[in-house]
């Protein structure tokens, strides 16, 4: 065994293994990899080692006292067997808290109790719950194992959607792990469960509305629309938070104002993103539902993608482009009276941008920032950082009140090696190239793509593939049907729609 530098512990705590005859004290150290048992505070040869690893399954024992409940001891996996250890209240939730993302507990009835279901789906539910042990609510995603496991027949051949399923739902699973310690920017994860049929997702529980939500609020004001100074405090906290997103290497993919929510209500600083289902990773060589969006919110390079080609983070910027667009304007870059008018006018990408200036919304600096977040050419593109230093925003900095210096997230860029991934080991977790498809396949669906879900409650897309081909492009319309939009027709094709 490896040298183990205690010094490096994140948490060490005393803990009792009871037996027949007399208990043994034990002393537990965590890692970020893994944590240890040992005889000793600091022993090289200690009685158990626990790699995390979300197939690793951990109960919680509670006990129940006159004014709450808390937690006595914990079961844990070691070879063929499970292991109790009890230890101090403080100390088994400090563990637990740590641990939370990097392993799967069992018994979340006895953890949680449930208070609304706030969102549905064919796959999913999404409820608030409070925890027993600190009394917060939490919002729970509750996914059901049947959705991960589903087949498929296309072109005559059966596909395993329970591989891409499950390659998609651990991706998720690893970004939101990542993207954790930064609260004020994301949907935060905080811990996995698992049941005899369901997989649960703990997330923190947001009270505000969508931005979607806002934006059609705001069409009762005078200029309906929200105040430009509110306009430019939401673009910098969603290019602060890209710019923390991209430096990490992580693609969001479904950028749009259904994805964007604020965790406290009548608080426009606590703008974060939401809804992680179609996120990717950068230094793939191979992604996951190549073609997604949400048509009028999808980059060029997305929707003409080739096999040949890759895009990268800068698809993002060019869906912050859209936001602000409709921000400014009141009205949606890519117009349409019909869906398929939508993903038209998206696919050919014709953008004017010679408005009238009001002095107000439409400037000479806020029409130059579109320009620069909307370019066609992703190599032309500004970053998530260069637009923060635009001279837009010149306003919002200055200020120096406290209410705004709350928001705007001092973004960290790779200086955490627990940030930065590897290309290898990610292809090497997710088996991407197993799932490659029969070139006939590719040929037939050459020009289709695929859309996640558009409903509020979503904590992580639904991305209900009908092939693992990665030119597919689906709309998933909340609690209804799927549909299948062919790009090089933009007609929908009856026959691709499959009642739920």
């Amino acid at each position: 065994m490896e040298y183990i530098a205690y010094t490096e512990a994140k948490l060490q705590f005393q803990g009792t293994r009871k037996h027949f005859f007399r208990d043994k004290l034990y002393y537990v150290s965590v890692f970020d990899d893994c944590f240890i048992i040992g005889n000793t505070s600091d022993t090289q040869q200690p009685k158990y080692k626990i790699s995390f690893d979300l197939n690793i399954k951990i109960n919680w024992d509670l006990k129940k006292q006159k004014n709450n409940v808390i937690i006595q001891s914990f079961v844990f996996p070691y070879k063929n067997s499970f292991k109790t250890l009890y230890a101090n209240h403080d100390d088994l939730m400090k563990f637990k808290e740590i641990i939370g993302k990097s392993v799967t507990y069992e018994g979340i009835g006895d953890l949680y109790l449930p208070i609304l279901q706030i969102g549905k789906g064919s796959s999913a539910k999404v409820y608030s719950a409070q925890n027993v042990l600190n009394q917060d609510i939490y919002a729970i995603k509750a996914i059901e194992k049947s959705f991960l496991n589903q087949t498929e027949k296309v072109s005559g051949l059966v596909i395993m959607l329970k591989f891409i399923n499950q390659a998609a739902y651990k991706m998720e699973v690893q970004i939101l792990k990542i993207l954790s310690p930064y609260s004020q920017n994301f949907l935060t994860l905080k811990e996995i469960y698992e049941g005899d049929n369901t997989f649960y997702l703990v997330t923190d529980y947001l009270e505000g509305p969508t931005l979607s939500e806002e934006i059609e609020i705001a069409k009762n004001l005078p200029d309906r629309r929200l105040p430009i100074l509110t306009i430019k405090i939401l673009m910098y906290k969603l290019l602060s938070s890209l710019a923390l997103l991209h430096e990490n290497k992580i693609i969001h993919r479904d950028l749009k104002p259904d994805n964007l929510m604020f965790a406290k209500k009548n608080d426009y600083s606590s703008l974060v993103l939401v809804d992680f289902g179609l996120a990717t990773f950068e230094t793939l060589d191979k992604f996951l539902f190549p073609k997604c969006g949400t048509p009028g919110y999808v980059a060029p390079e997305i929707l003409n993608l080739n096999y040949e080609n890759k895009y990268t983070t800068k698809v993002d910027i060019f869906s912050s482009g859209c936001i602000l667009f409709k921000l400014l304007t009141g009205k949606s870059i890519f117009g349409g009276k019909s869906f398929d008018d939508v993903l038209r006018a998206n696919k050919k990408c014709y953008i004017d941008l010679d408005l009238p200036i009001d002095h107000v919304y439409l400037t000479d600096l806020s029409i130059n920032l579109l320009e620069q977040l909307l370019n066609k050419n992703a190599k032309q593109r500004i970053s998530a950082r260069q637009a923060l230093c635009h001279q837009f925003f010149d306003q919002i900095k200055e200020q120096s009140t406290q209410a705004l210096s709350t928001f705007i997230t001092n973004v960290k860029f790779s200086q955490n090696g627990n940030l930065n991934l590897q290309c290898e080991e990610q292809m090497s977790k997710y088996d991407i190239e197993e799932y490659q498809i029969n070139n006939e396949i590719k040929e037939d669906e050459q020009n289709t793509i695929t859309i996640p879900p558009t409903k509020r409650c979503s904590l992580m897309s639904e991305v209900k593939s009908l092939s693992i081909s990665p030119i597919k492009f689906y709309q998933k319309e909340p609690l209804s049907e799927i549909k299948c939009f062919n790009l090089a027709s933009q007609k929908v094709d009856s026959n691709d729609i499959i009642s739920e």
